[in-house]
């Protein structure tokens, strides 16, 4: 039993808990459990889309050399505008109706979870490139206007992960703030991250906080994003 910073019923408190964990002969089984409050992050992996990713990737690489970047959350790299989902080019067109039905496949299987139907909705989309070379990194942001966002990577580059193990990590961020953590035991980690692939695809809140490490290969690595809005459609007439 300790004392210091306690008041003496906290300490009472705090030996009648530990007597109690210590009994084994207590019924304290659990039915289950919740993981409650958690957040969702889909991963999907494109199995026919290498035609898309080369010619995606060729066209951003070019255009990165010869277009101003934006910048925003990008330290280094280039940031195109933010028009890709208006594109005409048959590519950039079948990139983002993959991205967008994966986006729609993810909150219905979310809404199938929890026992919701899904109402009529119609969807929006902005998205942008990122094409990242040797030192380039983002720092901590999210997409909060949006719904849910996305990352889809056209070509991850060539880092050399066993030399660079975070070369290019995507960082997810604990979005509960304020929690004292245990001491000595990390049960639910501050930071997730997920490894680039060349075709895969990221989806999560628009409100999840996310940065990327610093990317350390030779090849651009180029990466689209996409931001994406719900709303109900318009009632048949």
């Amino acid at each position: 039993m300790y004392i210091d910073g306690m008041n003496h019923v906290a300490a009472r408190v705090q030996h009648n808990l530990s007597s109690l964990a210590g009994n084994a002969d207590i019924d304290a089984s659990v039915a289950s459990h919740l993981p409650v409050f958690a957040t969702p992050l889909s991963m999907y992996e494109s199995a026919d889309m290498d035609e898309v990713n080369c010619d995606v990737t060729a066209r951003l690489v070019a255009e990165s050399v010869s277009v101003l970047s934006i910048s925003h959350s990008n330290v280094g790299g280039w940031h195109s505008q933010s028009d890709l989902a208006l594109r005409a080019d048959a590519s950039f067109r079948a990139l983002i109706q993959y991205i967008v039905a994966r986006v729609r496949e993810t909150v219905d299987a979310l809404a199938s979870e929890s026992g919701l139907g899904m109402p009529a909705m119609r969807m929006g989309a902005q998205a942008w490139a990122m094409v990242m070379r040797n030192g380039d990194y983002t720092i901590p942001h999210d997409h909060a206007d949006a719904h849910w966002s996305t990352v889809y990577y056209a070509d991850a580059g060539d880092a050399d992960e066993a030399v660079h193990p975070d070369s290019g990590l995507l960082a997810l961020i604990d979005p509960r703030h304020g929690g004292r953590p245990m001491p000595g035991l990390d049960l639910l980690g501050n930071t997730f991250t997920a490894r680039p692939r060349t075709g895969r695809l990221l989806v999560f809140p628009g409100w999840l906080y996310h940065y990327v490490h610093t990317y350390r290969g030779q090849r651009p690595r180029v990466a689209i994003s996409c931001n994406v809005t719900f709303e109900l459609a318009a009632p048949s007439r």
